[in-house]
């Protein structure tokens, strides 16, 4: 554990500019729906649809707006996450960050932005239903738990080891058992990461002006990529060469 924290820590003091840069997309994902005519809010330095409001009070206008700016959106995570992963990869394998970039973004963005797409869908179709029995408050929180962690070392899977999605699902679990300690590692450095930042702007939200978008500002480009290298690093430990 302690070498994956010091890889990370490391990796992202080697590549700041550049893990800043690939992580403005991070940003405009978040903003977007932000400043779109759309029923979001902001917690946990995110923004994040309010979805009781997707059922009254929405016209087809704000249905297509919602929609659209949803998938730019999604989009914009995709490829950040991509190149985030393809920095650590030329950098473990010693490969032209350059080549990678160029060879590997416009595949492995497309691959991971249709495998969340499908994800998202199928979670939409479980809400939906679970609403309509009045079983959406323990249905969403179980179905999106069975979603994500299929999904939660996928991306990189498919960006380090050129699976496809339904392998990379596969091996995200496989890799959440046989790595669990390091997988709980993370989840409660991200848990701690995040709250202590939305906590520390509600406090002062009435001190500090604009306070949710400094939250999305530092998440975006310094916890989220962060704790995406942390996931990348944890991945490659399954190769002992690259421990």
């Amino acid at each position: 554990m302690v070498d994956v924290l010091q890889y990370t820590a490391n990796a992202y003091i080697d590549n700041v500019k550049l893990v800043s840069f690939f992580s403005l997309p991070f940003l405009l994902a978040f903003l977007i729906p932000l400043l779109a005519p759309t029923p979001t809010y902001v917690t946990l330095g995110g923004t994040f649809l309010r979805t009781g409001s997707m059922y009254v009070d929405l016209s087809g206008v704000d249905i297509a707006i919602i929609v659209a700016s949803f998938l730019i959106s999604l989009f914009l995570v995709s490829f950040a996450i991509v190149a985030i992963n393809l920095l650590i990869k030329s950098q473990r394998t010693f490969t032209n960050i350059r080549t990678e970039v160029i060879e590997g973004i416009e595949k492995y963005t497309i691959t991971v932005f249709w495998m969340y797409l499908t994800a998202w869908i199928i979670m939409l179709i479980a809400n939906l239903v679970s609403y309509e029995f009045s079983m959406n408050e323990w249905v969403t929180p179980i179905a999106g738990l069975l979603i994500s962690l299929p999904l939660f070392y996928a991306p990189t899977a498919i960006v380090i080891d050129e699976q496809r999605p339904i392998v990379a699902m596969r091996t995200s679990l496989s890799v959440i058992k046989s790595r669990i300690g390091m997988f709980l590692l993370w989840v409660v450095i991200g848990i701690a990461a995040l709250s202590i930042i939305d906590l520390a702007f509600i406090y002062l939200h009435n001190i500090v002006p604009f306070a949710r978008y400094f939250v999305l500002i530092l998440n975006s480009l310094f916890i989220l990529p962060f704790l995406i290298m942390m996931q990348v690093q944890v991945y490659l430990t399954k190769y002992t060469i690259l421990k």
